[in-house]
């Protein structure tokens, strides 16, 4: 089997494949590209017999230097148990490396941390792999608090499995005037303005709000911006969710620090739940947690927050990563840790 290098007139064959597949991911779309305009793209697939995709890799490329960077974010999608297929997609990727001239590949699949015999598969198969990586190792994050179960579930089920606690809360925004709607792009002013207070607040990297726009428009059908409002119209808190593949993914939120005792985060989550339940999706993604204060504690901060909605920590396995240029992998590395050491000195310096 080898793999193919779709053309971007196949691309919509491709999103098909991973909108049905149960590892697929709105990352491993090709509209996922259209967001991260400041790469190269490029998409790898296996066919069956009748020539059907049955496995393929959406992989981003990031020139750096001379050389370049491999990304496939939640890639590759296929059956992780598969050893031919692996073999056969990395074989493909090795191809795509040489024609952009790329040092690494970095895949970061849901492989759970549990399973030890699918790891060990991929190291088997040319995979470098760090056990145990660190909060700020990989590019996504290893823990993320998920409501795996609602599939099939009715909103009156999904409400009565939480604590009267979190039922009240949720109820109490509406007894206050509070509105929660799906805003889009109309939206994204007053999402903004609370973001950047949020980032400020929490430390967390804000990104540009034309990069937001883009992940609006990329997803046009599948990505929502909604926003809560008081009764007179003030933004209290708004969250960029989107709806692929049977999964719901609370991407990027923010929350204002006025009229907390509101609880217009519940209302929001609640809103999302059930635009999840109406998509059909199994899964409810709430996204990256800290599971230690000193990992980040703005994380670990929200983690009893999304607790209250009981879902569960899922941790992967982490990034597996295949080198094709490892001198030049090691110099940028040695790079990286001396940037990092420059800005950690920088701290709290006027002239930083």
């Amino acid at each position: 089997m080898t793999a193919e290098i779709l053309k971007p007139e196949q691309y919509g064959e491709f999103d098909t494949f991973v909108r049905s597949h149960e590892h697929g991911c709105f990352m491993q779309s090709p509209a996922w590209a259209k967001v991260k305009t400041e790469w190269k793209h490029e998409i790898i697939a296996l066919r069956d017999e009748t020539g059907a995709i049955y496995a393929g890799m959406s992989i981003l490329i990031r020139p750096i230097g001379p050389m370049a960077m491999m990304y496939a974010p939640r890639g590759p999608v296929c059956d992780y148990n598969d050893a031919e297929t692996l073999k056969a997609l990395l074989a493909g990727a090795k191809a795509v490396a040489k024609k952009h001239r790329a040092y690494v590949l970095k895949m970061d699949p849901y492989i759970l941390e549990s399973e030890q015999e699918t790891i060990d598969a991929w190291v088997a198969a040319g995979c470098s792999f760090e056990p145990d990586a660190g909060f700020k190792a990989t590019i996504q994050p290893r823990y993320n608090y998920m409501l795996p179960y609602i599939g099939g579930m009715t909103e009156a089920q999904l409400l009565a499995g939480f604590s009267s606690n979190t039922r009240n809360k949720m109820r109490h925004p509406g007894k206050h005037g509070v509105v929660c709607k799906n805003m889009g792009l109309e939206g994204l002013d007053d999402f903004y303005a609370i973001y950047g207070e949020t980032g400020e607040r929490q430390g967390f990297t804000v990104r540009p709000k034309a990069y937001l726009e883009k992940f609006l428009r990329a997803f046009p059908d599948d990505a929502r911006l909604y926003m809560c409002y008081t009764e007179d119209g003030i933004p209290l808190c708004g969250g960029l969710a989107v709806s692929y593949g049977g999964k719901c993914a609370h991407v990027y939120g923010c929350s204002a620090d006025h009229h907390r005792e509101l609880r217009p985060t519940y209302l929001l989550q609640w809103t999302l739940m059930n635009w999840a339940l109406e998509t059909g999706c199994s899964i409810y993604d709430m996204q990256g947690v800290a599971i230690r204060p000193e990992d980040s504690p703005a994380l670990y901060g929200v983690l009893g927050f999304k607790q209250s909605f009981k879902g569960e920590i899922v941790t992967t396995a982490g990034e597996f990563n295949v080198l094709y240029n490892k001198l030049y992998s090691k110099l940028f590395d040695m790079a990286l840790a001396v940037h990092a050491k420059l800005h950690r000195s920088n701290i709290g310096r006027a002239d930083g």
